[in-house]
């Protein structure tokens, strides 16, 4: 079974470009129905540190492949 983190990064490669919180949500809904209640603090999680990511984040330097280019947008670097 795959992680949230999993998911969250082939949305971003089967979407592509700059992606709200809820367009990610509803392709993860879409291909693996309902698991996931919230999508906005494990994307904030996923933020790279280098890209300002918090330190008190539990994702590992793995998944925090995400930047944050507004409020509720991200991308996949």
């Amino acid at each position: 079974m795959k992680t949230q983190a999993e998911v969250i990064i082939e949305a971003f490669k089967a979407l592509g470009g700059v992606r709200s919180i809820q367009e990610i949500e509803q392709w993860v809904v879409q291909e693996y129905c309902e698991k996931w209640k919230d999508f906005g603090t494990p994307m904030a999680d996923m933020v790279a540190k280098d890209k300002g990511g918090n330190n008190s984040s539990l994702i590992t330097s793995k998944y925090r492949v995400l930047e944050r280019v507004g409020r509720g947008r991200y991308k996949l670097l």
